[in-house]
């Protein structure tokens, strides 16, 4: 209204918010028996207690989510999960020892140990790898984690005594979503917004949490805390002090309050936001819109405030045909599911004994193999899960060839599956292999020869030699069971094919156990892993897993049920503890060859291969020509008789003498396999 307005009124109007009254949409006492969910951590250093959890019974593992609090025993050094996306706050509680806890934890793998003193709240970004050193153990601490895109978060500890009940040490002004106060010492009553209608009163006890929710548009909510025990009286609905209140006592409380963003903020590119979230989860927050570019048909083209970037690709689909909505990321499943291992941090040692590590445990540790040209160790990688009771030893290798990376992702699939506590027998995994070769991105080792042609070694021999004698001496010698993962080398592709010696009924098993496209028999003899190891009477396999230097993620899957379909048949770890989606099933059928064998290229120039991988090609067909630079057709090549094709070049540069495919010559019915089966490599 103008004040120059001749219908004015002589004085002004009142205006008021139309923000609702502080509006408290849920609030519960949450106890340990009923409400608390306790689990051991898979290798058997701890054990983590969720109390609270928003979206409410979420798996923070699998899905998205804004908050989760929780109360963490760790008996043992350790390493954290990372999640991206995320802050973490710890909050380390005091124990009753003669001897104070002491819990150090270090970030990024730097130098510096930061001393987490207790009830002093210690925040770190989610995304780090972090590890923890303990002493006088076990050590108890609180953690909360919070989806930064959705907010922010403010931890405080804070202890009133009865002196203080008339003080405003014991009101605290509640202005965010959620409000979190957990018990660490002592009991106390909790009243909110006493001057209310609404008014609420909770009694708690040491070990509980009081949980409250607000609207999003509601003002401050007051919480104001009276210290002592208190008995519930349920017929009223409130809580009243004992008779014994009036003892000095006073009460330790952790209060965490989120703070709900207005609007999501834009973070570095550089750093991986949290998944989306769903939009239903807290109404109202501000959600960003797809800009419709200028000149654009409007009759074509939804309005920006119907296109959110929340809105579900299937409203999208045929509402602009001026813009492909695939273009919109979608994380693959295989980003919602945090496979980190747990690991705890490696020592170092000489050797694997595997006695040496503790039952249901996992270890790891840097295996020392042989000194290099500046005088260090070269270590490997190795993971020891042991489980609760005796059984077979079955090793897991990967990058012996240094490109060759498939296996990497699928040890650690695996290793973040085995939970200790169900394990029988020993499960040893070696991530890398091939140490200097995966650093240098290539398949040899730092002498330029090839691991998998140099088995077993020689304690005398030149380096590679020296390197696989240690291997198999202080590594590959304690297994019964191995399991060799490679990929194509560089220039080359491969289909999921597994190298076995089909006359050993023990291989046999492990090669259909896995469930590739293709068996390929070979009896070794050839200066690999798996021949040195099948020569010491273990039971081995080579898994051959896609293509070089990348992850695959299907060939990954395949490969990981694959092995965890062998630990079950060894009565090492139920298959039914593993996710059983579709993907991860594999092949339904296996082609079993009983030899392969390279075609190579006569001449050089530009070759253009034809057939895809796990492809049945008949004699005569064309496989591939060798044009010159000026595309003249020099070489056509034909299939020199029928197979299936394992493997073939991906490198259109050919010298003379190069590999164009690996055909695999399928099995006869009543075909007797050869008790020397090679390849011509």
């Amino acid at each position: 209204m103008s004040p120059r307005d001749p219908n004015a009124h002589s004085h002004s109007t009142l205006l008021e918010s139309s923000s609702p009254e502080p509006t408290l949409l849920k609030v519960c006492s949450l106890v340990p028996e009923t409400d608390y969910r306790k689990q051991a951590w898979k290798n058997g250093l701890g054990t983590t207690t969720e109390i609270a959890i928003y979206p409410p019974n979420t798996d923070f593992k699998k899905d998205p989510f804004l908050w989760r609090l929780s109360v963490t025993e760790t008996r043992s050094d350790s390493t954290f999960c990372i999640f991206p996306g995320y802050d973490c706050t710890m909050i380390v509680l005091p124990n009753k020892k003669s001897e104070a806890p002491s819990l150090l934890l270090r970030h990024q793998d730097t130098e510096a140990l930061i001393n987490v003193k207790p009830l002093f709240p210690y925040t770190w970004e989610g995304q780090w790898t972090t590890s923890c050193r303990i002493t006088n153990g076990p050590i108890s601490s609180i953690h909360f984690m919070l989806n930064k895109s959705f907010g922010t978060a403010q931890s405080k500890v804070i202890t009133i005594g009865t002196s203080a009940t008339e003080a405003e040490d014991n009101k605290i002004l509640m202005v965010g979503a959620f409000a979190l106060v957990y018990v660490v010492k002592g009991s106390c009553c909790i009243s909110l917004d006493e001057h209310r209608s609404h008014a609420r009163t909770n009694a708690l006890k040491q070990g509980q949490c009081l949980y409250i929710e607000r609207d999003q548009e509601a003002g401050p909510s007051q919480m104001d805390i009276r210290v002592g025990s208190f008995a519930s009286d349920s017929t009223k609905g409130s809580s009243t002090e004992s008779d014994d209140s009036n003892e000095k006592v006073e009460v330790t409380l952790v209060v965490i309050q989120v703070a709900e963003s207005t609007a999501v903020t834009e973070q570095p590119h550089t750093e991986r936001r949290p998944s989306a979230l769903p939009s239903e989860i807290r109404q109202g927050r501000r959600n960003s819109s797809l800009v419709v570019c200028p000149n654009q048909p409007d009759s074509a083209i939804k309005t920006p405030e119907d296109i959110s970037l929340n809105t579900p690709r299937e409203e999208l689909q045929g509402a602009q045909p001026t813009w492909d909505s695939t273009q919109i990321y979608e994380p693959p499943s295989s980003a919602f599911f945090h496979f980190d291992s747990e690991m705890p941090p490696p020592m170092i040692r000489d050797r694997l004994v595997i006695e040496d590590y503790p039952l249901h445990t996992t270890s790891t540790a840097w295996i020392k193999m042989m000194t290099q040209g500046m005088n260090e160790w070269l270590k490997l990688p190795v993971i020891v899960c042991r489980g609760s009771a005796d059984g077979p030893v079955v090793g897991i290798t990967a990058a012996v060839h240094g490109n060759e990376l498939n296996g990497v992702p699928c040890i650690h699939k695996v290793a973040s599956s085995i939970d200790v506590q169900v394990l029988r027998g020993t499960l040893v995994a070696i991530p890398c292999v091939n140490v200097t070769g995966y650093l240098k991105f290539q398949r040899e080792f730092s002498d330029g020869r090839d691991l998998n042609r140099m088995f077993p070694g020689k304690e005398d021999g030149f380096a590679s030699q020296v390197y696989c004698f240690h291997i198999m001496n202080k590594i590959i010698s304690q297994f019964n069971y191995h399991i060799d993962l490679h990929t194509a080398s560089f220039g080359r592709v491969n289909s999921f094919y597994v190298r076995a010696d089909m006359n050993d009924s023990g291989a046999a098993m492990l090669a259909q156990l896995q469930k590739p496209q293709i068996i390929l028999h070979n009896s070794g003899q050839d200066g690999t892993l798996r021949s040195a190891a099948a020569t010491r009477g273990i039971k081995s396999i080579t898994v051959e897993i896609g293509n070089p230097q990348m992850f695959q993620e299907q060939f990954v899957e395949w490969s990981f049920m694959g092995v965890m379909r062998i630990l079950n048949k060894l009565d090492m770890f139920p298959l039914e503890n593993v996710l059983s989606e579709e993907k991860f099933i594999g092949p339904t059928t296996t082609i079993l060859c009983s030899k392969g064998f390279w075609i190579y290229t006569k001449t050089g120039g530009v070759l253009e291969v034809y057939p895809d991988v796990n492809t049945i090609i008949r004699k005569g067909d064309i496989i591939a020509r060798v044009k010159s630079m000026f595309g003249n057709v020099i070489e056509e090549y034909d299939a020199p008789c029928a197979g299936v094709v394992i493997g073939r070049s991906s490198n259109p540069v050919a010298m003379a003498g190069d590999r164009i495919i690996h055909l695999g010559i399928i099995k006869r019915k009543g075909e007797v396999l050869m008790k020397e089966a090679k390849e011509n490599y």
